[in-house]
């Protein structure tokens, strides 16, 4: 079900790994598997999600890309993205996704 509403956003060229991440950290999704990223990485962006407003949608710019942060309830929604996607498809994808209730 996760990965049925996630697929117009990992289909997105440039989008690398998308994480579905509960507030203490555990990842309960990931499409594809997130190779290279260690959980104390991925705990330090929950902190980032965190301190942000419960409705933003928050873009990190790295070294080799983007990270876009998007609470969803109880969890958070971590998008990777190589530095040649276009920011503005994933952010309109994220903005867009729909959680069947």
């Amino acid at each position: 079900m996760i990965e049925g509403v996630l697929r117009g956003l990992t289909d997105l060229e440039g989008v690398r790994v998308v994480l579905l991440v509960e507030q203490d950290g555990f990842v309960v999704h990931a499409q594809p598997t997130p190779y290279g990223i260690d959980s104390s990485v991925i705990e330090s962006w929950n902190s980032l999600a965190k301190k942000a407003p419960s409705d933003a949608l928050s873009t990190v710019v790295m070294e080799g890309g983007y990270l876009v942060l998007k609470p969803m309830q109880q969890r958070v929604l971590m998008t990777v993205c190589e530095r040649s996607c276009n920011l503005g498809n994933v952010r309109r994808a994220l903005q867009n996704l729909e959680w069947p209730s």
